[in-house]
């Protein structure tokens, strides 16, 4: 488990890889994240590749206040859950 690779996207929406983050740290990795994205809102895609996290982090995002706008498998094993902040 490292760091997670983050990116910026031409769309000025951000991407965040998660994949090989066992659960339950997903979830848990939401505050921070959110913490280092800029204010004013925008729109995060995670990946993640744990199964349970694919209900986990929507859960735990919604509970924050924010809009889980998708959750979709993108591979055998892998979702992506989009938020907006």
């Amino acid at each position: 488990m490292g760091k997670p690779v983050s990116c910026k996207l031409e769309d000025g929406s951000y991407c965040i890889d998660l994949r090989g983050w066992m659960c339950p740290y997903p979830k848990y990795m939401l505050e921070p994240i959110f913490q280092k994205l800029p204010a004013g809102g925008g729109k995060v895609t995670l990946l993640v590749d744990c199964p349970s996290a694919s209900t986990d982090v929507p859960e735990a995002a919604r509970k924050q206040g924010y809009t889980v706008k998708e959750v979709s498998q993108v591979n055998d094993g892998e979702w992506q859950v989009v938020i907006e902040y």
